[in-house]
């Protein structure tokens, strides 16, 4: 072309978009600068057919060939307009015009026989189906159009031949857009897989996996009520299959939907008993429904079919430690280490695993969240005891407060250098190595403490607003845990607490959460500005009289001082705190306030206002 090349290349862009009536334009406005570009011609009579206007694409692919006659694309391109608008002895004309220059020009001969089919002239049709396939093997609408011609014309054999061929053919693409699919799903590629996955659908709509697909990228996208009929039209098409009642129930579980996912997840596994996976996902959906001898038996028979399923490891983990049964409880939850890969780090000094250590160096890391680090670190002492020095790597912002640990030599912020040690260990990995049981858990508070200066300075920061009981609030754990949506509550949720007498709330959230609005009535001093990490947060508590919090890092920084807690908990909670009680092994200072449904934090509230205000009255009413 002799036209600008940028300006070409922009046209081109916007009809490749599909974007046909801009690339209209652009070609249009390319001509103004000369009448005389046959490519542009050309361009614009393709654009002109594919909106449906014809006899236009016919003027403007003529003209361009009086200028171009050489051009085999533009005789084949004029014989698809006129095949198109059923002129067939033309298209056929075109189509031979093309092939008279380029042989080997399959897109052609496929016009051509197209058009000689419609003129009847069969096996004038066949022949050149034969040479196109001759030249391009691989062309599945040719093997069923020459399938049906070969049936009839009474060749049943050969009909036979090719549409085994094309059977094979559409089996292999579509196991290969299937294979590219899942791939680029597993790689989280998700808008190139929501592409495949719809190609998918529209070459193949009899296919289960197009559909099914497309609703895995939309709920990972998080666009769950767009998945659900895709979902549904899979099992639609394949109601034997397992994988679609799997997926759709482990969508409604994730969107909370419990019911729903309990019935698919069932279907799942009626359809496959031997299905691992939607065995363990049925029993993570009976956990939360708090099922748990169901959730057991579902994680059961996972185990059976696949011994070595990470994730039902992992859950019977949390059914054994959520009913008291510690020691087989924490050996399951050392599956971690292959459901988290991520996780877990590698050092030069060898693991302990609970033999003597007397007079050698530990490094224990903290390789989990805030609250999990604080609850754990209560077995250094224990190891300290041995005969070992223990050093603790954790969070930054943890490092001040947990260097006053009973029995840790030195704590180390997490990402600095590691002073030189004879072994290591996870932190939540003591547990298991130093065999805890129910009846065996260290829970002697405090063994987190204070710095009595920052306790003084933050005593005089809260001195002017203190009431006759003062309670610390946080409503929120961090938006990233998985579990976090069940946790966590919204601060709305505390306005029955707005008119209790003689009580001052403080703040104790932080992040996003903190922004919340409070309720109407709800008086909250906010002094969070002035905390830089977790030694303020507990200077902070050690003020008050009384901590309320979900079962995030301030639940157990308040439980670990031993200051009195009110913990918030899920209707489905942590395995920690066990199963309906109100006190905890852990933390002999907090009681525990659970949801008796899911989403119930009105009624935990109700009690807690009730409790707030005997506490009150006493604390009033103490000599």
């Amino acid at each position: 072309m002799s036209a600008d090349p940028q300006l070409i290349q922009r046209a081109l862009d916007l009809h490749n978009a599909g974007r046909l009536a801009e690339a209209e334009a652009a070609y249009r406005e390319l001509l103004t600068r000369s009448q005389d570009e046959a490519d542009v011609l050309h361009l614009l009579g393709v654009a002109c057919s594919q909106q449906g206007r014809k006899d236009q694409a016919v003027q403007y692919i003529t003209r361009s060939i009086s200028l171009k006659p050489g051009a085999a694309e533009f005789h084949s391109n004029l014989a698809m307009v006129y095949l198109e608008q059923g002129q067939y002895e033309q298209a056929a004309a075109a189509a031979q015009s093309a092939l008279a220059l380029r042989t080997d020009y399959s897109g052609a001969m496929n016009i051509l026989a197209n058009a000689l089919r419609a003129l009847g002239r069969l096996d004038q049709s066949i022949h050149w189906f034969e040479r196109s396939l001759a030249t391009r093997s691989n062309q599945q609408d040719v093997l069923s159009a020459l399938t049906d011609l070969l049936r009839q014309t009474g060749r049943n054999d050969q009909a036979e031949e090719r549409m085994r061929q094309a059977m094979s053919l559409q089996s292999a693409a579509h196991d290969s857009l299937v294979t590219n699919g899942q791939s680029l799903l597993n790689e989280n590629r998700l808008e190139e897989a929501g592409g495949v996955f719809q190609s998918l659908m529209q070459r193949f709509p009899q296919s289960w996996v197009g559909f099914n697909g497309l609703a895995l990228v939309l709920v990972r996208l998080g666009r769950f009520n767009e998945a659900l009929p895709l979902f549904h039209k899979s099992i639609e098409i394949a109601p034997d299959k397992s994988g679609p009642y799997n997926n759709v129930g482990q969508a409604y579980l994730t969107e909370g939907h419990i019911e729903q996912a309990i019935e698919f997840l069932k279907k799942a596994v009626e359809a496959r008993p031997d299905f691992a996976e939607a065995h363990n996902n049925l029993g993570t959906a009976h956990l939360f429904s708090r099922d748990i001898a169901e959730a057991r038996r579902a994680f059961q028979r996972a185990l059976f079919f696949q011994p070595d399923n990470r994730d039902a490891h992992w859950n019977m983990a949390f059914v054994m430690l959520l009913t008291g049964d510690g020691l087989d409880g924490f050996r399951e939850y050392e599956w971690r280490w292959l459901k988290f890969p991520q996780e877990r780090r590698a050092f030069r000094e060898p693991l302990w695993d609970g033999f003597d250590i007397a007079g050698k160096t530990i490094l224990l890391y903290a390789e989990q969240g805030f609250g999990d680090t604080i609850h754990f670190v209560r077995f250094a002492p224990l190891i300290a005891a041995r005969g070992a020095k223990v050093i603790l790597e954790c969070a930054p912002g943890l490092v001040a407060l947990l260097s006053r640990t009973p029995g840790v030599a030195q704590v180390v912020a997490r990402g600095s250098a590691l002073p030189p040690a004879d072994y290591q260990c996870p932190l939540m990995s003591t547990a298991y190595v130093l065999g805890a049981t129910l009846e065996f858990i260290p829970h002697n508070v405090p063994y987190v403490r204070t710095d009595p200066a920052l306790q003084e300075q933050w005593a005089k920061a809260i001195a002017p607003h203190k009431r006759d009981l003062n309670v610390g609030i946080a409503w929120a754990g961090s938006p990233t845990q998985s579990r976090n949506r069940e946790r966590s509550a919204p601060l709305g949720a505390f306005a029955p607490l707005a008119d209790l007498k003689g009580v001052r709330f403080f703040n104790l959230q932080i992040g996003d959460a903190a922004k919340m609005p409070a309720p109407a009535g709800f008086e909250l001093v906010d002094l969070t500005r002035d905390i830089r990490n977790f030694d303020d947060t507990a200077a902070l508590i050690a003020n008050l009289d009384l901590v309320i919090s979900v079962d995030t890092g301030v639940c157990h920084l308040a439980g670990a001082m031993g200051k009195p807690t009110f913990a918030m908990l899920a209707h489905s909670a942590d395995w920690r705190w066990l199963l309906d009680r109100e006190d905890s092994p852990w933390y002999p200072t907090m009681r525990l306030f659970r949801q008796p449904a899911r989403g119930d934090w009105v009624s935990v509230m109700v009690r807690i206002r009730d409790a707030i205000a005997q506490r009150a009255w006493e604390q009033r009413n103490s000599v």
